[in-house]
């Protein structure tokens, strides 16, 4: 699961009963999520979730790896996540052909 913000992402996963520790970020995982179980998918859909396409995804999950690597001062990531947002940004603009 990703987010607009890290604190969507948190509430979000608190709100469907997910545990801080269940929290992934990078070196570990390639950006900053949620690995969401099945059954509670449609939980989060209820509450105002969007389930979206892969390369929109890849957008947001650019996104918070940006906010990310702002709160770690790490610039490889941060870097390395513009460029990503940078290339993703039409998926998330409704308004790119």
């Amino acid at each position: 699961m990703t987010a607009d913000n890290l604190e969507e992402l948190h509430a979000m996963a608190k709100m469907i009963g997910m545990e801080r520790r269940w929290f992934q970020t990078p070196p570990k995982a390639s950006h900053p999520h949620y690995d969401i179980p099945e059954d509670k998918r449609a939980h989060a859909v209820s509450l105002g979730a969007v389930e979206v396409c892969s390369r929109t995804a890849l957008h947001y999950a650019a996104r918070l790896g940006l906010e990310w690597s702002d709160v770690t001062n790490n610039d490889r990531l941060k870097s390395k996540f513009a460029r990503t947002l940078d290339r993703t940004q039409r998926y998330a603009d409704p308004t790119e052909p």
